[in-house]
């Protein structure tokens, strides 16, 4: 038998690759070759936001760079399209440092910097 380290879907032998992720089949499952860490995660506050929105693109941002994340709080209000409650972007604690590298990159670069010199 062979299986997808992504998936982990098993195939017959002589299949060599996954048809959903095309991924290079593997002959077992072991967590060298798995792809995702499925071990206990500890998520850790990172930071509050006033609105979900803001929230969930600081979230995206982490992800589209490996950070595991997911937005807590943001619960609805009477008011259409409006929410009450704190609404805080959680990360696990193993992508803290990351979370922390990869904000302070995006939020808090220089204005000037990648802008091209007008001298």
């Amino acid at each position: 038998m062979a299986f997808c380290p992504n998936c982990e879907a098993e195939y017959r032998e002589g299949i060599t690759r996954c048809s959903d992720c095309d991924m290079e089949l593997v002959g077992e499952l072991t967590d060298a070759n798995k792809v995702h860490d499925t071990s206990e995660a500890r998520m850790i506050a990172f930071q509050s936001f006033k609105t979900s929105a803001e929230a969930e693109l600081v979230r995206d941002l982490l992800e589209q760079n490996g950070v595991r994340a997911f937005v807590e709080g943001a619960e609805f209000a009477i008011l259409p399209g409006s929410f009450s409650g704190e609404v805080v972007l959680v990360v696990d604690e193993r992508d803290f440092e990351r979370a922390v590298e990869v904000y302070e990159a995006y939020f808090n670069a220089p204005a000037d910097e990648g802008q091209p010199d007008n001298q």
